[in-house]
């Protein structure tokens, strides 16, 4: 993750080595409903170190998934997502969170299942979070997640001043893995970056 500017000030995304900046457009505008309430089981971890969250999501995916394939629950999990809730106030914040997600019965990206929230303990970061209802902007990124960066850049420096929409800035922007390192080489990840408008 990285800080860029806007104007409600910094805000944390993805980051690492860039690669050249291609022009973003958002592949659709997505509303979602506040009925029924889409629950994200997540786990959380801290620590952005020079502009990134790398180490804070490994954290947060090992401890999630280990819990979830502990209660016997990987089956059902239909999307996989980073949450980005903070502001950070440097490349080097510690209090910055990761939010690492699971929506159970639920493809976000194709709009399709019932949400589900199955009982698992709730143990270290393991929390519940409500994703909030309204419009995103949806951005399709492919490629390794070290490219991920230039997107963001793409998205916050060339779309948003010339689109005509304002951020929801009470409301957290997510990455949402539609292909994974375990299911595919790096050139072939597949993710998509929520947007929230007002």
């Amino acid at each position: 993750m990285t800080l860029l500017q806007n104007a409600g000030g910094p805000l944390a995304v993805a980051c690492s080595p860039a690669a050249p900046s291609t022009p973003m457009q958002p592949t659709r505008i997505v509303t979602l409903a506040s009925d029924p309430s889409l629950q994200v089981l997540t786990a959380t971890a801290r620590g952005m170190i020079e502009g990134n969250f790398i180490r804070a999501a490994q954290r947060a995916f090992t401890e999630l998934m280990s819990a979830v394939v502990e209660a016997g629950q990987h089956p059902a999990v239909r999307s996989r997502l980073g949450l980005l809730p903070d502001r950070p106030a440097s490349l080097n914040d510690a209090r910055c969170r990761y939010v690492a997600g699971v929506i159970f019965g639920h493809d976000l990206s194709r709009q399709i299942g019932m949400p589900e929230r199955p009982e698992l303990p709730l143990s270290g970061s393991l929390a519940w979070w409500p994703l909030a209802a309204g419009r995103y902007a949806v951005f399709t990124h492919q490629g390794p997640y070290d490219t991920l960066r230039s997107a963001w850049m793409a998205i916050y420096d060339d779309w948003l001043p010339h689109s005509g929409e304002r951020l929801q800035l009470e409301v957290p922007p997510f990455e949402l893995n539609l292909r994974t390192p375990d299911q595919v080489p790096a050139q072939a990840l597949l993710t998509e970056i929520w947007l929230p408008l007002v």
